[in-house]
């Protein structure tokens, strides 16, 4: 599963260069309006679910290139993450955690090459299921990332680190590729 995250990591990545030196003569802002997305990347638990698994995103949001280099924005995501193993009072469980996340997002751009932040919340639900593991865990806690993003015409290619500071579970961490298309 790993190996297949990381070959579509360098696959995405490598499509954003593509499109990063095809773009010369790009503009110094990033694209307004608003956008869609889809990506897939890897989950990673903490505690007694320090594992991985892969998980897939839909984005949309709204890009406001107001100054030159300079974009800010709002995004809503829904995340849904396959199945973490860990142990639960000596027993083997698995977790599985999903999330509707709202977020401001604020980065620079450089033609077509953009960093970008984001700062939110997450309304997440996980449930822990086992041989005697049947519990569910929901609740509403911060949520952060870091991003680059590469585009040209309206689509772009986003890598990105976010991490959940969730009380009822372990903090979890989500590495995404994705490709967004601004309308």
């Amino acid at each position: 599963m790993t190996r297949t995250v990381f070959s579509r990591t360098l696959l995405t990545a490598g499509l954003a260069a593509g499109l990063t030196m095809a773009a010369g003569n790009a503009a110094a802002t990033g694209s307004t309006g608003p956008y869609l997305g889809v990506g897939l990347g890897q989950l990673g638990g903490g505690g007694a679910f320090d594992d991985d698994a892969e998980h897939w995103k839909l984005t949309a949001g709204y890009n406001l290139g107001w100054l030159p280099f300079l974009d800010l924005g709002a995004e809503l995501a829904y995340a849904n993450g396959g199945k973490l193993d860990g142990r639960v009072d000596g027993r083997n469980a698995t977790l599985e955690v999903e999330s509707f996340q709202a977020m401001a997002v604020a980065g620079l751009s450089f033609g077509p090459l953009g960093l970008f932040a984001k700062a939110g919340m997450a309304d997440w639900d996980a449930e822990q299921r086992g041989r005697g593991v049947n519990r569910n865990h929901s609740g509403t806690d911060p949520i952060y990332g870091l991003g680059v993003r590469a585009g040209l015409f309206g689509l772009s290619g986003r890598l990105e680190y976010e991490y959940l500071d969730t009380d009822g579970i372990e903090a979890l961490d989500m590495v995404t590729t994705s490709v967004v298309y601004t309308f």
